[in-house]
């Protein structure tokens, strides 16, 4: 026994050593904290832009319906918004480089099993699951972001939302056409392949930082009428992503059943034009500051939905889930960023807090969207969204009126 035990360690210690000497190749461009959670964010859109491209061919795969989707979906977002609450004291308790090395695989675990089901219970748990896991994923990566950016004194931010929009664009049309040709797991392996280069450049290049640890009475900060007002933005923003996201594939192969293949159009160019805006968007920030670009890009997302409510073809709902994308493009990373921002002791706590008042509209738009595009149609659900962008609008306007903290809004 003891003699197995050695033969471990000394593996262990020659593997480490070996591997070290990996990351010496990696180009300079790399070799930054800023590159390695860059990929995460890409990473995390290749867990949603996968599964988002096959969500047609997972529907006839397991037996659902749209509002059984709906639900699924729910049940996604409440596990999400759950683990996200907790955000605050995960951040206390690790550091975000740890949870990152262990969360990255699990999620390529769940997303596996969730692309192969075909028993629609197993697919609903496991979806459940993975959406626990995306959302610490979600916060932590947010967190390390929103920290990279205060210690280079400017906002960098946004980028790291265009990589998710990118990614998501990339893999959710890459998705559509491999499951329909190959089937799902080819797809599944897609991401897998990312999210392994993600986790290498987050153990070799992200720091395992203590970050300052708060006040005893810090949960009285937290909670604050200018959090408020960021979470619900925030998740009726993010509920009406989500939903041009998952439903978009299965609106356009409704609409259009012989060009299932490309059914994740709607999906790619959502991301296309997100990333399109969110890449330069730090620019942008600096310039116009976070307020004037979101009340803008809040009226831009609320003509986007319109027209999916009013759309007459597949490619006039190509058109219109890009223009839902330049107008939710900024908007989550200005109002996360914000949060963050405003308990700087704890960046993730401000995060945590917004995302569980967040997670009220995201938990409940879901099932209500599979409900209504089920009864009505898929374009009347997407008309209720415009509603939820101009309620949004009232909400980011309301917060106007604060000193909310920004790198983008003292520059600005």
């Amino acid at each position: 026994m003891r003699i197995s035990c050695n033969i471990y360690t000394l593996t262990l210690r020659i593997c480490r050593a070996s591997f070290k000497q990996l990351p010496m190749a990696l180009p300079k461009f790399l070799s930054t904290p800023r590159a390695a959670i860059m990929i995460v964010f890409a990473a995390f859109g290749a867990y949603v832009g996968i599964f988002a491209g096959a969500i047609p061919v997972l529907m006839r795969q397991t037996g659902i319906t749209s509002e059984q989707l709906g639900l699924a979906l729910s049940g996604l977002t409440i596990a999400t918004v759950l683990v996200m609450s907790f955000g605050g004291v995960i951040a206390r308790r690790f550091t975000h480089r740890r949870v990152l090395l262990i969360a990255l695989p699990l999620g390529c675990v769940t997303l596996t099993i969730v692309m192969t089901q075909t028993s629609a219970p197993l697919f609903f748990t496991v979806l459940i699951i993975h959406g626990g896991i995306l959302g610490i994923i979600d916060i932590i990566m947010n967190a390390e972001g929103s920290a990279i950016e205060h210690d280079m004194k400017r906002p960098v931010f946004t980028a790291f939302h265009g990589s998710v929009s990118a990614s998501v664009a990339v893999c959710s049309i890459a998705s559509s056409l491999l499951t329909a040709r190959y089937g799902t797991m080819t797809a599944t392996a897609f991401a897998i392949v990312l999210v392994a280069f993600a986790w290498f450049l987050v153990w070799r290049n992200v720091p395992a930082r203590i970050y300052p640890t708060m006040e005893h009475n810090s949960n009285a900060r937290v909670a604050s009428l200018p959090l408020v007002l960021m979470g619900v933005a925030a998740g009726l923003v993010i509920a009406s992503e989500t939903s041009a996201m998952f439903w978009s594939a299965k609106m356009l192969d409704d609409s259009a059943p012989k060009l299932a293949a490309i059914s994740g159009l709607g999906a790619a160019f959502f991301g296309f034009c997100t990333a399109i805006v969110r890449f330069p968007g730090d620019a942008l920030r600096a310039r116009f500051g976070d307020f004037r670009l979101m009340l803008t890009s809040l009226v831009i997302a609320i003509l986007g939905f319109l027209g999916l409510g009013f759309s007459p073809s597949f490619g006039f709902s190509v058109a219109a889930f890009a223009l839902v994308g330049f107008g939710t493009s900024i908007v989550c990373p200005c109002i996360f960023n914000m949060a963050t921002a405003h308990v700087p002791g704890n960046r993730a706590a401000g995060l945590s807090f917004a995302s569980m008042v967040a997670g009220v509209p995201r938990i409940v738009a879901p099932y209500l969207f599979g409900w209504v595009s089920g009864t009505y149609s898929i374009s009347t659900a997407f008309g209720l969204c415009a509603a939820m962008m101009v309620a949004a609008l009232f909400f980011v306007s309301a917060l106007r009126k604060y000193q909310v903290p920004s790198v983008a809004n003292s520059v600005a």
